[in-house]
Parts: C-alpha cells; structure tokens; sequence
C-alpha cells in the first residue's frame, strides 16, 4: 500500500498541507529532543495527502527536565530520569508503526501500526504527552 491517504472533510492536518513537501505539525511536549524528523507530506493535485514512505520517519528521545537537579533524580524510579525513545516509520506492509522504547530497542514498551495518518498523528502526540507526565503508554495504546 501506498502512503496516499484522502483527509477527511475539514481535517486540520490536511489542511495543513501544501503542495510543496513540508514537515507535518506535531505537538512536541517539553522534555522531548527530536533527534530525526522526516515526517513530511505534500498535498497531490487531486486532495490526497502523500507522505515520505520512509522506515525513518522520526525519532524523539526525552532529557532529564534542567529543573529537577540531576542528583534528585540519580538511581530514582521516576521515569523522568530515564531516556525514553520514540520510533516512528512506514512499512508498506503495516502502515505507520510508532513504538516506544525504554530503554532500547531490545525492550519495547509499546507499539502501535495504522494506514491513517491523522491516528498516527494523534497516537505520537498523546503517548510522547502522557510520558512527559512520567507514565508509559501500554501495548493497547492506553496509560499505565
């Protein structure tokens, strides 16, 4: 499957599109570095959104917040004082899949694929928000 998708009727995201490639607007919390971001779309002649098919789309890692002295968060618990990944990347196969990794890719937190790329807007904006408030999101998507 190609990454082409139709946007709804009054869709922000599409309407925020152009006809030029341009990185599509997400909502970074603070406590996020995004180290790599190719999640670029452009708007076709005919409405259609297409996006970079790439396997490396984009990758976020969180950073200890510079307002907690780092010696309060040595050897705690707090998931602030963790380096937290996100991973997001097209598989023709599967569609986008956004997974998180805590605190590599050999342990996987949670994961979630889909062809729509206003959901997977909506998962990487909701899951990178919920772990900047110090909770991981758990394989069904939800908070834990």
């Amino acid at each position: 499957m190609d990454p082409i998708f139709e946007p709804p009727p009054g869709s922000p995201l599409g309407a925020a599109m152009s006809e030029q490639w341009s990185l599509i607007p997400l909502r970074v919390p603070p406590g996020w570095t995004v180290v790599h971001n190719a999640l670029e779309a452009r708007r076709l002649p005919d409405g259609r959104i297409e996006v970079n098919d790439s396997e490396d789309l984009y990758w976020a890692r969180t950073a200890p917040p510079p307002w907690i002295p780092a010696e309060d968060l040595a050897g705690s618990d707090d998931l602030r004082a963790r380096e937290i990944g996100v991973d997001v990347g097209w598989y023709r196969a599967h569609g986008f899949r956004v997974v998180v990794l805590d605190p590599d890719w050999d342990h996987v937190r949670a994961s979630h694929s889909t062809f729509d790329i206003e959901d997977l807007v909506a998962v990487l904006e909701r899951w990178t928000w919920t772990i900047s408030q110090g909770t991981l999101p758990d394989q069904h998507g939800g908070e834990r």
